[in-house]
């Protein structure tokens, strides 16, 4: 049986000829050894991640070494790609089992084939410190006091872990610094909070808020005027807020620049209404249990500097409609998103629609 060893597979596809994700684990005595794979089969993205995390009685912590490469749009040089290598030490010490604190230590290599990027061969070698409210299996919050890689990014925030009383949320501070092969000095600060409120007996809300700032910063800048804002910092760009894609405003392109800040803040709302809930209707092998309409709407900023995300004729706004279905085929459990998102208004008066589909199986 599974009481020494036991394999721990799982699996995510987010679109068809998308991306794909895997993730395989055993579980030894006291000792978790994982490897996982992210694949991008349009783009030909690429990560790669081995772990060995130990279980004490007070504490946890997680050796882990990765490599991800990724390139540019399709048509883009080929030469056109960015990698990053490296390795953390994570901790994590629980108060209880809703409250806990982390430690992480983490070495990042970049490498660019454009060889004139500002960030190309340097290290970023940072420490964080982080404090968790809520369930330990919600990635978002996972990534902000610990590895940031590597983790589930749903479309839709109710496949998330809520924690207790339906709240969660966790900070984090991580510093930067230019000690031994170095390369980048700066303090970053990130808080999120996810609420679901019930509006009727089936039908709620769920918010979510995300705010984040780099209280230190050197700006490099003041003789070339003309460099873009997001190489002018002793900031990896990586390492910048984004306003767009999963993790915040859904309709937004990540390629676009004015999506890009070391200020942000971001508010989503989705609102889901059942169509129906623990049925059984059939479709030859497929069994469907829940279906829920969603409702979508998303406001935020980012910028450079502080009074850029308090402008409220820069809001970036948009909204969507959705659905989310639970249901088994043969031995799996499928959870299935589709979302609709279409941009209301943007800095640089560019609208765009999205189409974000996902499917989550367990088994």
């Amino acid at each position: 049986g599974c009481a020494v060893a036991c394999p721990l597979p799982s699996l995510l596809v987010f679109r068809p000829g998308g991306s794909a994700w895997s993730r395989l684990g055993k579980l030894i005595k006291n000792v978790l050894f994982e490897s996982q794979i992210d694949y991008k089969f349009v783009t030909g993205d690429i990560s790669t991640f081995l772990r060995y995390k130990y279980y004490a009685h007070d504490f946890t912590y997680k050796v882990g070494v990765f490599d991800t490469i990724s390139f540019g749009a399709i048509g883009s040089h080929t030469d056109e790609f960015e990698r990053v290598r490296g390795g953390l030490l994570l901790f994590a010490v629980p108060r209880d089992y809703n409250h806990r604190y982390f430690s992480l230590i983490e070495d990042d290599r970049l490498t660019f084939g454009d060889t004139t990027r500002v960030d190309n061969r340097k290290n970023n070698i940072y420490t964080k410190l982080g404090y968790q409210y809520g369930t330990e299996f919600d990635d978002k919050l996972n990534s902000i006091v610990g590895e940031s890689r590597g983790r589930l990014i749903p479309v839709l925030t109710a496949f998330r872990e809520l924690g207790p009383q339906k709240f969660s949320y966790a900070a984090a501070i991580t510093q930067g610094g230019k000690i031994s092969t170095g390369d980048y000095k700066y303090t970053k600060f990130e808080v999120e909070g996810l609420r679901r409120w019930d509006t009727t007996a089936t039908s709620f809300v769920v918010t979510r808020a995300h705010a984040g700032v780099f209280p230190v910063k050197d700006y490099l800048c003041k003789n070339t005027p003309l460099t873009p804002p997001a190489e002018c910092y002793s900031i990896p760009g990586y390492e910048l807020f984004n306003l767009a894609g999963r993790d915040a405003l859904r309709s937004l392109s990540s390629t676009n620049d004015v999506s890009v800040g070391t200020n942000e803040f971001h508010l989503t709302n989705e609102y889901f209404i059942p169509v129906f809930r623990n049925r059984d209707f059939t479709l030859r092998a497929v069994h469907f249990n829940t279906a829920y309409a969603i409702a979508y709407m998303g406001a935020g900023n980012a910028g450079f500097e502080y009074r850029d995300i308090a402008r409220t004729r820069d809001f970036a706004l948009d909204a969507g409609l959705g659905t989310e279905m639970a249901l088994t085929i043969r031995d799996y459990e499928v959870l299935l998103s589709v979302l609709f998102a279409h941009t209301i208004k943007a800095p640089d008066a560019r609208k765009s629609n999205k189409v974000q589909f996902s499917v989550h199986t367990v088994r």
